[in-house]
């Protein structure tokens, strides 16, 4: 029986009846509120049946349900939204799902399932739930609902007065609506993805009616941005006149929070000519957004330098800027055609001589933002021509976005030197500086997470790594189906340092196909590189190639120091794949490239790459840089590099665990194995093999999928007391219990009892599989 807290007592009473007399056995859904009628509450009471309590899925259990749903290879954002779509609610969450593949808003590229734009909450399945819901509800309620649904938020004493108070304390009760805890009570609908649904139920003719019948009653325009969305979308919706600035402040709000097609449709029925620049700029946003950006360009480059008062002069400038940088246009050509800027605002001055000195000190200050915004996406300052190409541009910064530029740049330039953990305070303070509410640049603070990223994921920090991921996915909202593929690539690189390639592989390969759709930072071709050279790792060729062709068909893109390390990646992953003998001396070039400046940073990460390949000559460079670096993924890896200079066993140990410290598996294996070859020089066997099982546990624990524990991860060299160690190392060189007594100078049974203890520790059951600890 489902729905039973719709059942009049009599039915209840019957059901009990029948249950108590076992000719039926009773299961039971019901909604908390208004809960179950009192014959079936008593069944509870009585002890007859039990009760369960269903929760919301977690986004855990989300991610889990569609993985069974539709398999493994499932975009985390992909999860997210529909988690947050549903509020958890299994039956929503496969409306949702059925209906996103129906229309192709949930689609399989390359075997990842991954979203191509916002979830449609009007698909026939989801309304098909909706309608039965509405079946079932008085004309009043339903009149509610969509009065809620046209205007959410909305007033609840407003609802009250054209509804009554009883129709909407039902729907409250049915959990259909809520109320929010704001000074003024306002109702939402209980589900967000109802509202789409419902709106499109009701015909225009009567939304108009609706409409009017609410608004004779309100006194002023909705504060909150959503219900200003609302009111406008309703307006539009039915036909009703608005005036250009609403439309305009729409279109702008509509554009931040990713909702493209109505910030389209808005931003084109605004009528006046001089707002109609701000318009195109909306729209051109929303293309940008798409990673459209020949588009884009198209629109802003034709308003560029025409407008006739400051504001609209300005107007679209900066993200003009953005988009030419995404197409690959160096510093310096976008600074010669941002000329034109400054040769407007001069034009403008002599038309307006009363406001000629703000209007000129208006455009350059925005002539200067320009500036700094695009050295700083280029990561870099070769593009205009001063003498220290990599300095900040002189003079105090123009205004608050100039600062975070600046900044911006300052934090490139301390990563490529090797300062991550500065590079990341200056990151952070970057994006104190930036604000929030810039609306012509929606992409700043995704922009300063990317610098934020790699400057922590370079120092090894992952903790804080996740951290940063998991807040900025966490605010982000629509915007992670455009922005969500940096979240996901910047996840790959952390579990490719780790060693963990195989994982590395997959995240990587699932960030590209979300890359494919819409790139707006400029990721795509680090994010083949890092791809191309996990899936050289795990000797997957056929994908290696695919990688590669995908990184060599687009232009380098990105800051310099990610420029740089994509390079590396590919040359490391031709290496691995055999096909490259100059890859050392490639590798050393990409770090150190011949400009006079200090890239310890980029050079740390080539020689890196060297220590991974195998390359011993790599240490001693390394140790001279080790001064210069910061974070501990340098300074675990060029603590394997001090140990290969030394080549003793006892540092060998020591760097391994200051690998496994850092969580960096791979060098902590190799860390193990230059051990174990050590012991064998010296003729150690136990302690060999000890390092190999050492050696073993850590390629295991990359191999593991995140939060599980390989078999034998506690440390095995510390399990045995030093006189044990002596003992059983006589005994894996075939000595008897009596000679290794002798050899001693100790008594046969003390042998026999440090053996027996020793085999109980080492979990074996006797000499013979003594040989087998090396896991070989």
């Amino acid at each position: 029986m489902d729905d039973a807290h719709d059942l009049d007592e009599a039915t209840a009473g019957i059901l009990v009846e029948l249950a108590a007399a076992g000719w039926a056995k009773l299961l039971i859904g019901a909604a908390a509120r208004p809960g179950l009628p009192e014959p079936l509450l008593q069944l509870w009471f009585e002890g007859i049946a039990e009760r369960h309590d269903l929760r919301p899925l977690t986004q855990q259990q989300t991610t889990e349900m569609l993985e069974l749903t539709l398999g493994t290879q499932v975009l985390p954002n992909v999860a997210e939204l529909l988690w947050q779509a549903s509020e958890g609610n299994p039956l929503l969450l496969n409306s949702l799902i059925d209906d996103a593949k129906h229309d192709g808003t949930l689609l399989q590229r390359n075997g990842v399932w991954l979203l191509t734009r916002p979830l449609n909450s009007h698909g026939d399945r989801l309304t098909d739930v909706v309608r039965r819901q509405l079946l079932r509800r008085s004309p009043e309620e339903r009149q509610a609902l969509n009065l809620v649904a046209l205007a959410e938020p909305v007033s609840k004493e407003l609802i009250e007065a054209v509804v009554g108070v009883q129709a909407v304390r039902a729907l409250i009760d049915h959990e259909l609506i809520r109320v929010t805890t704001a000074s003024v009570p306002e109702l939402r609908l209980r589900h967000s993805v109802y509202g789409d649904t419902l709106r499109n139920l009701i015909s225009p003719a009567r939304s108009l009616q609706l409409r009017q019948s609410l608004l004779r009653l309100m006194d002023k325009e909705p504060a909150s941005a959503e219900g200003l969305l609302r009111q406008v979308s309703w307006s539009m919706e039915c036909g009703a006149e608005l005036a250009d600035r609403q439309l305009l402040r729409a279109a702008m709000l509509a554009s931040r929070l990713y909702q493209d097609d109505l910030a389209r449709k808005a931003a084109s029925l605004v009528k006046d000519p001089e707002l109609q620049l701000a318009a195109r700029s909306v729209v051109a946003r929303t293309h940008y957004n798409a990673s459209d950006y020949a588009v884009a360009r198209d629109i802003l480059e034709a308003d560029f330098g025409k407008g006739h008062s400051v504001a609209s002069l300005l107007t679209g400038t900066l993200l003009w800027a953005a988009v030419l940088s995404a197409q690959g246009h160096t510093p310096e050509d976008i600074m010669q055609r941002a000329e034109v800027l400054l040769t407007a605002g001069e034009r403008l001055a002599r038309e307006k001589p009363a406001e000629a000195r703000r209007i000129l000190a208006a455009t350059k200050d925005r002539y200067a933002t320009i500036r700094s915004m695009v050295l700083a996406m280029a990561g870099e300052g070769s593009g205009d021509r001063r003498p220290d190409p990599g300095a900040a541009p002189p003079g105090p910064p123009a205004n608050h976005l100039d600062q975070a530029f600046r900044l911006s740049l300052e934090s490139d330039r301390l990563l490529v030197e090797g300062k991550s953990v500065s590079a990341f305070a200056v990151a952070a303070e970057a994006l104190t500086a930036a604000g929030a509410g810039h609306d012509e640049l929606h992409f700043l603070t995704d922009f300063l997470v990317v610098r934020s990223s790699a400057a922590v994921i370079h120092a090894g920090n992952w903790r804080a790594a996740e951290t940063l991921l998991a807040r900025f996915a966490a605010g982000s909202g629509p915007s992670l189906i455009s922005f969500g593929g940096g979240v996901h690539a910047a996840r790959g690189v952390i579990l490719l340092y780790q060693g963990k390639a195989a994982q590395a592989l997959n995240a990587l390969s699932a960030a590209l196909e979300s890359l494919r759709l819409a790139d707006p930072q400029q990721l795509f071709g680090l994010t083949a590189a890092m791809a191309f050279a996990a899936a050289a790792e795990v000797g997957a060729r056929e994908k290696a190639e695919s990688f590669l062709a995908d990184y060599e068909a687009v232009p380098p893109a990105g800051s310099r120091y990610l420029r740089g390390l994509a390079a590396m990646a590919v040359v490391y992953g031709k290496a691995r794949l055999g096909n490259h003998p100059q890859a050392i001396a490639e590798l050393r070039l990409l770090g150190r490239p011949d400009d006079g400046q200090n890239t310890a940073g980029l050079e740390f990460d080539a020689l890196a790459f060297c220590l991974a390949l195998g390359d011993p000559n790599a240490a001693p460079r390394l140790l001279e840089l080790k001064p210069l670096l910061e974070g501990p993924r340098p300074a675990a890896i060029c603590d394997y590099a001090a140990a290969i200079s030394t080549d003793l066993a006892a540092d060998h140990l020591a760097a391994a665990k200051s690998c496994e410290d850092a969580e960096l598996w791979s060098f902590a294996a190799l860390a193990y194995d230059a051990a174990a070859n050590a012991f064998r020089a010296a003729g150690d066997a136990l302690r060999e093999r000890m390092a190999m099982s050492q050696r073993k546990r850590c390629l295991d624990r990359a191999d593991n999928a995140p939060g599980q524990e390989p078999e034998g991860a506690e440390d095995a060299l510390g399990l045995l007391t030093r006189r044990e160690r002596d003992i059983v190392a006589l005994a894996v060189r075939g000595l008897s219990d009596r000679r290794i007594a002798a050899e001693l100078h100790v008594s046969i049974r003390t042998v026999e009892g440090h053996l027996y203890r020793s085999y109980a520790k080492l979990n074996i059951k006797g000499r013979d599989q003594l040989p087998g600890m090396a896991g070989d």
